[in-house]
């Protein structure tokens, strides 16, 4: 048996970015890296209302700097670390050289709330910082199951149920990444999700009771007729795409569930 644990952090569209301060001195780049395993990515900033509750999730009785995700590279054009939307939100304090061109600059957040860039290049520059989800209680981890199982027994007889959790779900493109990722490890074509089509009710649904708000189905693979019996698989090799497929073939898989909170990090 070969299982491998991975965290991996999932959202749906409709919520916006929940954050967490973490009270661990990093530089940016290994701060980058510990949001990037634990969380989403170092934080991301999309408006004033995010901006509000970023400061609230740092807390009043902190003093100093702490990281967020935004940085401008050999671009020389300001962009997020998670590649997520633009940078037409800014919150520059007045003193700030953020227009130079001359240097690859990190962003850190001052007490005030106020955006400070600082050269990356100070590798010995350590602080705290704040990592950022999309969701509400949305955290989850994944398992990769490399075994080969029928889709029942992998969700509920041999595998996924009995560790508390479900065969996957994949909300948006994000997770649709980090799946694929996993995938890429199988030793079948393709490895179950946690997809199933209700022949009753004529859709697809995801056996976590969660809403389809996200689809990456192979072109001409899916009609809402002769579905029956009919589960759920991305493929292991690019591009990825979702395929339906006889609940009865025997794929590798991959359970999810929420893991334990971590203790460093403050959620807001």
């Amino acid at each position: 048996t070969q299982r491998t644990l991975y965290y991996i952090y999932v959202h749906c569209s409709c919520f916006s970015h929940q954050y967490y301060f973490v009270n661990i001195n990093l530089n940016w780049t290994d701060a980058q890296a510990y949001c990037r395993e634990n969380y989403t990515d170092l934080a991301t900033i999309d408006n004033m209302k995010e901006m509000k509750r970023l400061t609230e999730s740092v807390g009043s009785d902190y003093t100093g700097e702490a990281w967020i995700g935004l940085m401008k590279g050999t671009s020389w054009r300001w962009q997020w670390s998670s590649g997520e939307g633009d940078t037409g939100y800014t919150n520059w304090y007045t003193g700030a050289t953020y227009n130079q061109n001359n240097g690859h600059y990190c962003t850190a957040m001052r007490d005030d709330g106020r955006w400070n860039n600082i050269d990356c290049s100070y590798h010995s520059m350590t602080g705290y910082f704040i990592c950022y989800t999309d969701g509400i209680n949305a955290t989850w981890n994944f398992t990769f199951i490399n075994q080969h199982m029928n889709w029942s027994d992998a969700q509920t007889l041999n595998y996924c149920r009995t560790y508390d959790s479900d065969l996957v779900s994949v909300h948006n493109e994000e997770i649709q990444y980090w799946v694929s990722r996993r995938a890429e490890k199988a030793s079948t074509d393709h490895v179950w999700l946690g997809l199933r089509f209700s022949c009753y009710l004529n859709f697809w649904f995801w056996v976590s009771a969660e809403n389809v708000c996200y689809q990456n189905w192979a072109p001409n693979n899916i009609s809402n007729s002769n579905l029956c019996g009919t589960t759920g698989a991305v493929q292991s090799k690019d591009p990825h795409y979702w395929v339906s497929l006889p609940e009865t073939k025997e794929l590798n898989f991959i359970c999810s569930k929420y893991p334990s909170k971590h203790s460093n990090e403050v959620r807001k």
